[in-house]
C-alpha cells in the first residue's frame, strides 16, 4: 500500500488473462489503475526492467488521478510514457546536481 495526497493505493498481481487488465477499449495490458477500487492491477507475467517500466506508467496514473490531474487520455498517456521511460533520469540528475550544488549568495 501506498499513498499519493492523502489518497490510498494498493498494487495488486494479477493472471495476465483478468478481467483487472482489461482497457477501456476491451484489450488486455500489463498493468490498469482503477481510480474506484484504487488500485493498481499488475500481470504476474512481467519482471524486471519491463515490470519496472510498467509500474512506473501506472504509478504516473495515480499521481494525475490524486490530484485531479485532468488532461486527454492521449495525452495522459504520453505522460505516462514519458515518465517510464525518462523519469528515473530526471530524478537521478536532480539528485546528483542538489548533493553537488553550492549555493552563491549574492
Amino acid at each position: 500500500m501506498f499513498e499519493i495526497n492523502g489518497v490510498r493505493w494498493d498494487i495488486v498481481f494479477v493472471p495476465p488473462n483478468s478481467q483487472n487488465l482489461r482497457r477501456s477499449d476491451g484489450s488486455i495490458t500489463f498493468g490498469v489503475t482503477d481510480w474506484n477500487d484504487k488500485c493498481v492491477y499488475l500481470s504476474r507475467a512481467i519482471h524486471g526492467a519491463f515490470l519496472e517500466r510498467v509500474l512506473c506508467h501506472e504509478l504516473t496514473h495515480c499521481v494525475c488521478f490524486a490530484w485531479n490531474i485532468s488532461i486527454p487520455i492521449e495525452t495522459e498517456e504520453w505522460l505516462c510514457n514519458f515518465m517510464a521511460d525518462h523519469g528515473k533520469e530526471v530524478i537521478y540528475i536532480l539528485d546528483d546536481l542538489l548533493r553537488g550544488m553550492v549555493r552563491r549568495i549574492a
